[in-house]
């Protein structure tokens, strides 16, 4: 009897422990799963919108309520509103080119730092073209929803260097 409940006990712990990594693969290839489909459109984000200037894909991989901060300011509330604001730098730096330094990801979540050159030679905002070259570093945090449409993006640069690069320098306030 004793051999009997022993057999029986070591038979149901051995299929509880492979069901048990059973369950722990599957969900491994849905991280894996995730992963892939996530950096896949990060990089058509980067590749295609960015530095092909490619609209029509940013509307496919945007929610309609897609939200962009810029150190911390809401600068577009909406996919057109992305497109519009990303028009300001095609518009100021026509061969603008953004590179993936490193990139990371946490459940929906894509933490990456990159690199933007460009050289300006149209407008900026209210500002003419200054003919100079400049080199930014950035980065930015993605949030995508569960089928993979970017719904927000946090993204920060130092703007000072950015306007440095381009010839401008502060002054000292009046105090007076």
């Amino acid at each position: 009897m004793k051999s009997t409940t022993l057999y029986t006990l070591i038979v149901l712990t051995t299929m509880s422990f492979l069901f048990w990594i059973s369950c722990q693969e599957k969900q491994g290839d849905k991280d894996l799963a995730l992963r892939e489909q996530l950096r896949g459109q990060l990089e058509l984000y980067i590749d295609s919108c960015w530095n092909k200037q490619n609209m029509k894909v940013l509307g496919q991989l945007t929610t309609s309520g897609f939200i962009r901060n810029l150190n911390g300011i809401r600068v577009a509330k909406s996919s057109n509103e992305m497109e519009a604001h990303m028009k300001v730098f095609f518009n100021a730096f026509p061969d603008l080119e953004i590179s993936l330094k490193e990139t990371d990801m946490k459940g929906n979540k894509v933490f990456l730092t990159w690199q933007s050159t460009g050289t300006n030679t149209g407008v900026y905002g209210e500002v003419g073209a200054t003919g100079k070259k400049v080199k930014i570093n950035g980065m930015s945090q993605l949030y995508f929803d569960e089928i993979g449409q970017i719904y927000r993006e946090d993204v920060y640069f130092n703007e000072l260097d950015l306007l440095q690069q381009l010839g401008y320098s502060l002054s000292f306030p009046n105090l007076e």
